[in-house]
């Protein structure tokens, strides 16, 4: 194959598609798009959206990873993130080996405000600060764990292994690590089990939802994330600010699941569902389960929600009505900008579309160095131009695309991004 880990995502549809012989009608046929969508993802004309790669991973039977080219090698040995990725692995492999002798673990406490520190690094994408500290706590409270006898403190060590594991997660999963990802989700979910922790449990649902609409498999994600509401029933306290968080939480994947299925009724309903449980905690509370819930997040699922369904011009209205508070985590702010350069592009206006990107990458650059959206968006900007502007010709290289244009930079125009949020329509 010419580029099975370069190029941009329709090129490898293209190669994929041909070594299963199908044309663009039938692949269309198989994935459920248009024709016309498949050419133009093809031509890299259009952004490929995470429904559509899903779709089409699916009809051609192959991981969503490899049609987004992740992970993104060459990129991470610049940041010296590809280092951690094996320590990762090896501490996740720990789980079931008992203490290790050459470990003495801190208090409980002190550790649990280690993990809690983690938790805040991972929401604001700071990854290179967390995979370096990760692999260590996850030994150092795998032995806490076994060391324990049962009660109180233990429980408590094992919330904070399970919150380990999903900073483990968001860490794998956000470079592109899924396959490790899966690994860290699966140990979050048993060690929550020890915790008897119902709200960790479901969250760790909302998650595995999240993996299954990345695979195109919405159905299934709705399922998973009903089970999730039986769990936060089973919780002492229903009505309490975590569990209507994290009810909420998972109302708010069952809508971008729901606009996935393209079920604008369902949509409706979910987002209905989240909004009432962030009327009744009254405020935003992002570090209650790191879920980030409240009448912030709810205001962005409207727009997310609204892209995702095609509905552009909606899209719009939403997002002018929308503010991030000062505290909101940055890996929410960070992907609404991604998003609305998607829409943007979508809706042919470039240096709008040019404009979030720059305020991705200012509010989150890691994540935004290493979002398939953001570089696809990215080169679907620079292969509509003739000849590229200065900002967008960095962000392409940036990020390492194979679009970054001909045109001495020196030659492009250069252009501002100014305010917190891209041009309004």
């Amino acid at each position: 194959m010419s580029h099975p880990t370069d190029g941009h995502i329709g090129a490898r549809i293209a190669d994929y598609r041909k070594l299963r012989h199908l044309t663009q009608t039938g692949l269309a046929q198989r994935a459920f798009v248009s024709r016309g969508t498949i050419a133009k993802v093809e031509a890299g004309l259009t952004p490929a959206t995470p429904a559509v790669v899903a779709a089409v991973a699916r009809a051609l039977e192959v991981d969503v990873a490899i049609l987004n080219g992740q992970p993104y090698v060459s990129e991470l040995q610049q940041d010296q993130l590809d280092r951690m990725i094996s320590p990762l692995s090896d501490a996740l492999d720990l789980y079931d080996l008992g203490p290790d002798p050459e470990i003495r673990p801190r208090p409980v406490a002190e550790i649990a405000a280690d993990v809690k520190e983690l938790c805040a690094g991972a929401c604001a994408t700071e990854y290179k600060g967390v995979g370096t500290r990760l692999p260590g706590l996850l030994g150092e409270l795998t032995t806490a764990v076994a060391l324990l006898p049962h009660g109180g403190e233990r429980r408590s060590a094992e919330s904070s292994l399970s919150w380990a594991y999903w900073v483990a997660y968001e860490f794998a999963y956000r470079l592109g690590y899924h396959h490790l990802a899966t690994i860290a989700l699966e140990r979050m979910g048993w060690m929550a089990e020890q915790a008897q922790d119902p709200l960790l449990l479901a969250l760790r649902l909302s998650k595995r939802s999240s993996m299954l609409l990345r695979r195109g498999n919405n159905q299934l994600a709705l399922k998973v994330l009903e089970r999730g509401h039986q769990l936060i029933d089973q919780h002492d306290e229903t009505e309490s600010v975590p569990a209507l968080a994290v009810s909420g939480t998972l109302h708010l994947a069952g809508a971008i699941a729901a606009a996935q299925a393209k079920n604008e009724d369902a949509v409706s309903g979910q987002l209905e569902l989240a909004r009432q449980a962030a009327k009744q905690i009254g405020r935003d509370v992002p570090r209650v389960y790191w879920t980030s819930f409240g009448v912030t997040n709810v205001a962005h699922f409207d727009v997310a929600t609204a892209v995702e369904l095609g509905n552009l011009g909606e899209a719009m209205k939403s997002a002018r009505r929308l503010r991030f508070p000062a505290d909101h985590p940055k890996m929410r702010i960070g992907r609404y900008h991604i998003e609305m350069a998607r829409a943007y592009a979508q809706m042919g206006k470039p240096e709008s579309a040019e404009a979030a990107l720059h305020r991705a990458r200012e509010v989150a650059p890691q994540q935004a160095r290493y979002h398939p959206l953001m570089r696809e968006t990215i080169a679907v900007l620079v292969r509509r131009q003739r000849r590229a502007p200065q900002g967008l010709a960095s962000l392409a290289a940036w990020v390492g695309t194979d679009a970054a244009p001909t045109v001495p930079v020196a030659q492009c125009r250069r252009r501002t991004v100014v305010g917190d949020r891209p041009p309004h329509v």
